[in-house]
């Protein structure tokens, strides 16, 4: 029996430090990285990833919402959070320490920020997002001009910065080089009116990750660090521009073993027959933990520095593996999903392929029932 359900995520923080560095690296001395922990981190734990980065000096972070930004205070890491996402009405009883700064967009949030500032006598501090060419969430270009300006207008509000977000970044096609580029120039062109001006914005900021790493900062004094600060390469081309260290792992171990014959089926729904005599290793970990059904038959996982595919459907609890390529396989074996073992290795982003989509959502699809454990080697 095993003392315990051995199903973890294991977090390198080292790993972590040295990605900011890296991509700190590239963004070059005129441009600091805004590292963006929303979604806990993409997964990995938000307060201790923001507690990890504050012993390297950093003190300004990127969450989506205010409740995400209050979690992280509330465990005691200080520092400023930027609110990329909406603010709600509830969210207003948390402005007042001058910490959490509003991402606005909308004139309506601009005069509601301005007049609840002046009922409570406090002054809030904003960035205003505009939309050059993501056409998700951010003022319209052509309207960013007078929103900055009714924010200006607003005594009560101070206007920090200026942001936008990049679409296509991470393509490697012309035309995705070609938009990206022309994105830059809009915003580009638009901080410099300002600069006109005589206006001075201490945060300004439009590179993603891949925009760190491929594209010239120009007036930028910001670069917002998402996936590529945990080790994932938004792009298989990235791994020739840049080095980066996965920093989650996760492993789980055998915990129990049988013996399929020829023609028998496994797991519901019967999708795996046995052709020879085959030895399953059954392992604690399911959909319920974030291992995507959509494995079942197709995915791998590593146990004696070897590959082994996973037979059957994957449960909400349990999935199957054939190790009978694997001589001397027993229980307590460890069992790696997600990470190396030996001379092999399995990506986040290799699991991400399989399944048509991202290892964004790889990473933020792990659950609370896997626990995280942090370490520094």
């Amino acid at each position: 029996m095993l003392k315990n359900r051995p199903t973890k995520a294991y977090i390198d923080l080292k790993a972590l430090i040295n990605n900011y560095q890296t991509l700190q690296q590239h963004a070059g001395s005129g441009m600091d990285v805004l590292p963006v922990i929303k979604a806990n981190a993409y997964g990995h734990g938000a307060v201790e990833v923001a507690a990890a980065l504050q012993q390297i000096g950093v003190d300004f972070f990127a969450v989506a919402t205010v409740a995400e930004a209050m979690a992280v205070k509330k465990a005691g890491i200080k520092g400023r959070y930027l609110i990329l996402g909406s603010i709600y009405q509830d969210d207003l009883q948390y402005l007042h320490d001058g910490d959490v700064v509003p991402v606005v967009w909308q004139p309506e949030i601009v005069r509601i920020l301005g007049e609840y500032a002046v009922s409570q006598g406090i002054k809030i501090s904003v960035q205003v997002k505009v939309d050059t060419g993501m056409h998700r969430a951010g003022v319209p270009l052509e309207m960013a001009r007078s929103l900055i300006d009714d924010t200006f207008a607003q005594p009560s509000l101070v206007l920090e910065g200026i942001l936008s977000h990049l679409a296509v970044a991470d393509g490697c096609m012309a035309a995705d080089r070609e938009y990206t580029r022309w994105q830059q120039d809009n915003f580009y062109q638009l901080v410099a009116e300002f600069k006109k001006k005589n206006i001075t914005l201490p945060y300004i900021h439009l590179a993603n990750s891949a925009g760190i790493v491929r594209y010239r900062s120009g007036p930028c004094t910001l670069g917002r660090a998402g996936i590529m600060l945990y080790g994932s390469h938004p792009a298989p081309e990235f791994l020739g521009e840049v080095k980066l260290e996965p920093v989650m792992a996760v492993k789980t171990a055998i915990v129990m073993l049988k013996m399929l014959q020829p023609g028998e089926t496994i797991s519901y729904g019967c999708t795996y027959t046995a052709n020879r005599e085959t030895k399953v290793a059954l392992i604690s970990v399911g959909y319920a933990d974030g291992l995507r059904r959509k494995l079942s038959n197709t995915g791998f996982m590593l146990v004696g520095g070897r590959r082994v595919p996973i037979i059957g459907r994957v449960c909400m609890d349990w999935t199957m593996l054939d190790v009978t390529d694997v001589l001397g396989a027993a229980v307590g074996d460890e069992v790696v999903i997600i990470g190396r073992q030996g001379n092999e290795m399995i990506t986040a982003e290799e699991m991400a392929d399989v399944l048509e989509t991202i290892s964004y959502e790889v990473f933020c699809g792990w659950s609370s029932r896997v626990p995280r454990i942090y370490h520094y080697d």
